[in-house]
């Protein structure tokens, strides 16, 4: 897997995009800056335009991640900078939307929350598109991979299914899809009278902190994240089974804000010119790439 290669920002610190550079040429020296709709690229004043007014007012778009969960968002080595693909995609977004981006770092569990309350604009931390959700936000699909169960290396016998976590003790993360998983279990582990115990931690690192410790034989998280953990931890940790259940990712946004057709359009804009299959390649996840941008898993209209 490629490494973290360029970083991109604090835990809330403002990506800011460059000015226009106003030429050498007569002309007014008040030529307005990306974030307040003025572009040179019609294509990104156009996305602009298409922006909820408050947005297009504050010329920022407010995106909470999960710091925690490498590659997809994670701290650099400096504790304070996020790194990963979510990052660079926002970034890029930006560009496209001619906006400035303020990444802000947040628990898993209170990304959908903190949009529902008006303190983010957006949520991009590799968020599952699923029924449950859209009933409070709409989703801009722009990936699609599978789940994946994950022990120590040197654990004898280990679970190779969501069937075979009965009688075990599993450390998940609050809020996510490996903890509906394996809750889904409780009632028929209950019944063949082997209980699992579900334990949730704030993030997937606590969890996996837990794993290590022997707090649990086995936790549940996204494939990349899986691999991600695997490959950089020389060995101590191990997939196990095949994945399953893939799903599409998405940016969540508050449902019929106006935010989600604008940014499926940006994201076609950056597939289009390349740069978002760069990203997905930078991260080593050109396995989880879709084709085109999808609203809620249809097509745009």
């Amino acid at each position: 897997m490629k490494r973290h290669l360029r970083t991109v920002t604090a835990a809330s610190l403002v990506l800011m995009l460059p000015l226009l550079a106003s030429g050498c040429s007569s002309g007014s020296s008040d030529e307005s800056s990306p974030a307040s709709g003025a572009s040179a690229d019609p294509a990104t004043e156009s996305l602009f335009d298409e922006l909820p007014e408050a947005v297009q007012e504050s010329g920022t778009l407010t995106i909470a991640t999960d710091g925690n969960y490498a590659p997809i968002a994670s701290m650099d080595t400096d504790g304070t900078t996020l790194i990963g693909l979510d990052i660079d995609l926002a970034e890029a977004l930006g560009t496209a939307l001619g906006v400035t981006v303020d990444v802000q770092n947040a628990s898993f569990d209170a990304i959908i929350p903190g949009i529902q309350g008006d303190k983010y604009d957006a949520g991009m931390s590799w968020i599952n598109d699923t029924d449950e959700r859209r009933e409070v936000v709409d989703f801009v699909d722009y990936s699609r991979d599978g789940t994946s169960l994950v022990v120590l290396s040197t654990l004898e016998n280990p679970p190779t299914s969501l069937d075979e976590l009965c009688g075990l003790t599993v450390a998940v993360q609050k809020g996510s899809q490996g903890e509906s998983d394996a809750q889904s279990k409780e009632a028929d582990c209950e019944t063949a009278g082997k209980p699992v115990t579900v334990s949730s931690y704030p993030d997937q690192g606590t969890a996996n902190v837990a794993l290590e410790g022997g707090r649990a034989q086995v936790t549940i998280m996204d494939e990349p994240t899986a691999v991600d953990l695997v490959e950089t931890t020389d060995g101590k940790f191990a997939t196990t089974g095949e994945s399953y259940g893939k799903v599409y990712h998405g940016v969540a946004v508050l449902k019929d804000s106006g935010l989600a057709e604008p940014i499926a359009k940006a994201f076609d804009q950056i597939i289009a010119d390349g740069t978002y299959a760069e990203i997905f390649e930078k991260w080593g996840l050109s396995d989880a790439e879709i084709p085109a941008p999808l609203i809620n898993g249809e097509p745009i209209s």
